[in-house]
């Protein structure tokens, strides 16, 4: 398993799958999935509208892209009130991204750093390393946490080399 943090916009990646997040008392939509939703016709605001449990946490949905970004298929995992997620859901969080991304064969993936993260990049690098060691069968991951601009990333002290690491 590989974990490379990189800048920019997580909706860029030519992988397998991308991984976003979003709290369930943040409205509107914001950051990558705000724009995932406006490239793909309002979807995700479609599936809130019509299922009020879209994003409490831990809940997983599929969207299909549609053509609408490189990748075929995006995860959006709920993270539930952002007032009361911590650490530790957050690694849940991650956990139940990854393992929904290896049942779809996605080996490949992004991570959006920039709702996950907040600010905590390197944690977030520790909590899918812990993530991937209650995942059956890890190695076969690739994952780009993707941190916003290359500016923020240098700016948390963050390098590509920083988060790479082989188990």
């Amino acid at each position: 398993m590989k974990i490379q943090v990189r800048g920019g916009s997580c909706l860029n990646y030519k992988g397998d799958a991308i991984l976003l997040f979003h709290f369930s008392d943040v409205r509107p939509l914001t950051g990558n999935l705000a724009l995932l939703d406006w490239r793909c016709n309002a979807a995700v605001s479609i599936l809130w509208k019509n299922k009020m449990d879209l994003l409490k946490f831990g809940q997983l949905t599929i969207i299909a892209t549609q053509g609408k970004i490189p990748v075929d298929t995006v995860i959006l995992t709920g993270l539930g009130e952002s007032g009361s997620f911590d650490h530790d859901l957050r690694k849940e969080a991650c956990r139940l991204a990854l393992e929904a991304a290896l049942k779809v064969g996605g080996a490949e993936v992004a991570v959006d750093g920039e709702t996950l993260a907040g600010g905590l990049e390197k944690e977030v690098v520790e909590d899918l390393r812990s993530a991937l060691v209650e995942i059956e069968n890890p190695g076969r991951f690739k994952i780009s946490l993707f941190a916003g601009s290359k500016e923020h990333k240098r700016s948390r002290g963050l390098t590509a080399g920083a988060a790479d690491g082989a188990s």
